[in-house]
């Protein structure tokens, strides 16, 4: 096994003609796919038994993204673990980070995106796309958070829900929103719910202290 050449890949989840088209692109690159398989627990065999420099995960692999990450790095540590997605989503690239991988690559990078995704990863390095290393960086700092008030409340936010809130403000829409600030409209829309969910949890406290005073 030791033998292998290291330029070696498995690919693990999405739909077959997906997995198809991701195995052409790494073969015109001039990686070898050495196994090519659907759901989470024959991924972690694959790479425990191929030992590739790299593991290409789907984030909707059968079985579970996360879990099949955990199993990937818990039977071959020395593989570096790429999650594929359909879009940049801060959660999902945490969970994934937590959970071991090297990296997280949106397919909206393209196929020349994923050949340097994989080429970076094959280099030791991790694969973050420049749109989510604030958030890496806001969780190493313990995700700073700061006031702000809104509908007349005093609300702690993220730095990034405070992003959102001030080009809300500004009348952009949840799309322009998005494309400045480098993120997916689902992210965006998830940070406005995550602001209107700690202002309905705030308002009934304001009432209460009001009907105090």
């Amino acid at each position: 096994m030791s033998d292998r050449p290291a330029r070696e890949v498995v690919l693990a989840g999405g739909q077959l003609l997906v997995r198809a088209a991701r195995h052409s692109v790494l073969a015109r690159s001039g990686l070898q796919v050495v196994a090519d398989v659907a759901d989470a627990a024959t991924a972690a065999e694959a790479a425990q038994l191929y030992r590739p420099g790299v593991v290409l995960v789907d984030a909707d692999i059968s079985g579970g993204c996360i879990r099949a990450v955990r199993r990937i790095v818990e039977r071959a540590p020395s593989a570096a673990v790429v999650v594929v997605a359909a879009e940049l989503d801060e959660e999902s690239l945490l969970a994934a980070v937590r959970a071991g991988a090297r990296g997280f690559v949106p397919e909206t990078l393209g196929a020349r995106g994923l050949i340097r995704a994989v080429e970076v990863a094959f280099a030791g390095e991790a694969v973050i796309p420049r749109a989510g290393v604030s958030t890496l960086i806001d969780q190493v700092r313990g995700t700073q958070q700061e006031q702000m008030s809104v509908d007349g409340l005093r609300l702690l936010l993220t730095r990034r829900e405070s992003d959102v809130i001030a080009r809300l403000r500004e009348g952009m829409t949840p799309k322009q929103i998005a494309f400045e600030l480098g993120l997916s409209a689902v992210t965006v829309r998830r940070h406005l719910a995550s602001i209107a969910r700690k202002g309905r949890q705030a308002r009934p406290l304001s009432l209460a202290l009001e009907s105090t005073s």
